[in-house]
């Protein structure tokens, strides 16, 4: 017998088709599932790499092995007169077809039926959890016809040891803002391109995404004191390669080989160069290597954005400005972090913002032209200094030398809104959602904008989005249970409660309380009761905490004296008294338009 007719008696070729047919409709349902409950990209990876593993030991196994009456025997022991490999051959085939014709039927629906009834899926952390979700309201502006566009994906680190991807994040993140500052190229901040780090999509799906013609994308290996930077530029809608390079330099040259890549793209693109752009384009602020390894450090944690990594930010650019105290990306840095840790809940406003405005000035008296650190200025002003009139100022000239700067428009988009200025502020928030496409926090600050603006309805659908960009993103999910709240919506609200403790952790039991007084006012007393007591940084005494709670309720004069102390002590989002509606029913109180005054909002 030839070796063809031993496999066809073994069945070993039934085997082989019985496992690929059952093996593609098991990758089916399992991608299914993993698409619902959100599951990385890797958990398929390793279904598809565990069945492909099968594959061979299926084969051997069919081989070696056979089916008897009295159990798995192997094929050597087997008496060929009492084998029974024809009759568990016909029961093979049976099963094959009915295998075969489960792939079919799946098959003709995902093809010709699915497709045509399944509407676009919303975020898997908010399904049936909002009942309304209307079409958000138009904040894209249309991108220019002839508009040059690149996005710089985070460069791969190659390098042995695998704490050194701060240092491949950083070079991707500094090419970046080498590259915004070329006039007539439009670069997508580092939030929306950062989301496809270690992404398996493809470049057109990222590039459609991400709104762009062209990718850059490379890889880092840092070996002691050499690195080799390999960088190529691709035009999406081709896949075509417009141009490579490797640079192998010593790494007091890193510098220089990010300045050599920035120029060779630009000029791959075309970029017309005119008048003060005829210069090399570049960002270089520092010749120090130990400072700007710690500056990438830094961002690295920064950029995180946990209570824990913020405070951690603070240590290694501490030790870049120590290094070279001329560094002024370096202090702008640090005073982002500053600013943001008392937000986070990692420390108080009375130690951190006072060192936020240090390092700002020490940013700004190093390079007073830097948008970044005049963002920064003008986010402390108007957050905390109430200084209306130069916060506009700053950020009128950060916008005009960066006007792709996402977080500039982010943040003056925040402070048009506290000023009453809506249709301004939505103005801002869209360019800021253009230059950073897939940032959540944009979305999210939209919704949040139209929540206490009379806009509710509205405002579900951005926080929604902001979800499905960032399923864990805690603002957003806590901003829904207050919406659902004010909506009465009672059992979303609770949902998204406890959504809120399982992704944060925190005590939610405040929230609850106020659900069911919402619901049965006789248990109102025991809800202000619990607000009161409540100790989670979610529920301070402030605008966003116990104030709002207390208005919730219908308590006005309790609300006003959680506002008045919460102004005593500095809080983070007082700014925005005014413009929330829910503050309504006090607009003319006396006690409350003392604090506007404070904050140079009255009248």
């Amino acid at each position: 017998m030839s070796f063809f007719d031993e496999l066809k008696r073994r069945n070993v070729f039934r085997v082989a088709i019985g496992y690929v047919i059952t093996a593609w409709l098991l990758l089916q349902v399992i991608d299914l599932v993993l698409e619902n409950i959100n599951a990385p990209d890797w958990v398929m990876q390793v279904f598809m790499l565990a069945l492909a593993i099968g594959f061979p030991l299926a084969l051997f196994f069919a081989w070696a092995f056979e089916m008897t009456p009295e159990g798995v025997k192997r094929e050597a022991d087997v008496d060929r007169s009492q084998s029974i490999t024809n009759k568990t051959g016909r029961k093979m085939d049976r099963n094959i077809i009915i295998a075969m014709a489960l792939a079919l039927a799946y098959f003709a629906y995902d093809k010709f039926f699915a497709q045509e009834t399944v509407d676009p899926a919303p975020s898997p952390s908010s399904v049936s959890i909002e009942t309304v979700e209307p079409p958000p309201v138009d904040t894209s502006p249309e991108i220019q016809p002839n508009e040059k566009s690149v996005a710089v994906l985070p460069f791969i680190n190659m390098s042995d040891d695998k704490e050194n991807e701060y240092f491949s994040d950083g070079i991707s993140e500094e090419l970046l803002n080498v590259l915004v500052s070329v006039k007539g190229l439009r670069v997508p901040s580092r939030t929306s391109s950062f989301t496809f780090k270690n992404s398996t999509k493809k470049l057109s799906e990222i590039g459609k995404e991400l709104q762009v013609d062209h990718i850059l994308e490379g890889s880092v290996r840092k070996a002691s004191d050499r690195i080799r930077v390999t960088a190529q530029l691709v035009e999406v809608n081709t896949d075509t390669h417009l141009w490579s390079e490797t640079y192998t330099r010593e790494l007091d040259d890193i510098f220089a080989v990010q300045d050599e890549i920035a120029q060779a793209i630009v000029s791959a693109l075309k970029v017309t160069l005119t008048g003060a752009d005829q210069t090399p384009v570049s960002t270089q602020s520092t010749n120090n290597v130990d400072a700007y390894n710690n500056y990438l450090l830094g961002r690295h944690l920064w950029n995180q954005r946990s209570p824990d990594s913020l405070l951690a930010s603070t240590k290694p650019l501490l030790e870049a400005v120590q290094a070279d105290p001329d560094y002024a990306k370096a202090w702008a840095a640090l005073a982002d972090a500053y600013v943001l840790i008392p937000e986070y809940g990692s420390g108080t406003l009375a130690e951190y913002i006072p060192m936020a405005h240090d390092a700002i000035e020490k940013a700004l008296a190093i390079n007073p032209n830097s948008s970044p650190a005049l963002t920064t200025s003008a986010y402390i002003k108007f957050m905390y200094d109430y200084d209306i009139k130069g916060a506009h100022a700053d950020f009128d000239k950060a916008i005009s030398i960066d006007p792709g700067y996402a977080t500039a428009h982010q943040w003056l988009g925040e402070l048009m809104a506290a000023e009453g200025h809506l249709d301004a502020a939505m103005d801002q928030l869209a360019l800021a959602r253009r230059a950073d496409p897939l940032a959540p926090i944009i979305p999210h600050d939209i919704g949040w904008v139209l929540m206490y603006s009379d806009r509710k309805e509205e405002a579900f659908a951005y926080y929604q989005e902001a979800l499905k960009l960032d399923p864990n993103f805690q603002a957003a999910i806590g901003n829904l249970m207050t919406l659902n709240q004010i909506t009465g919506r009672y059992d979303q609200a609770r949902a998204r409660a406890h959504e809120l403790a399982r992704v944060v952790g925190i005590d939610i039991s405040a929230d609850l309380a106020v659900i069911d007084a919402l619901e049965n006012p006789t248990l109102k007393p025991r809800a202000l009761e619990v607000v009161s007591q409540a100790q989670t940084s979610a529920l301070q005494d402030g605008t966003m905490g116990k104030a709002l709670y207390c208005m919730i309720l219908g308590e006005s004069e309790l609300a006003l004296d959680y506002l008045e102390k919460a102004f005593s002590k500095g809080d983070s989002y007082a700014i925005h008294m005014k413009r929330m509606d829910i503050y309504d029913p006090v607009r003319d109180n006396p006690r409350f338009q003392a604090l506007l005054k404070k904050m140079n909002l009255w009248p």
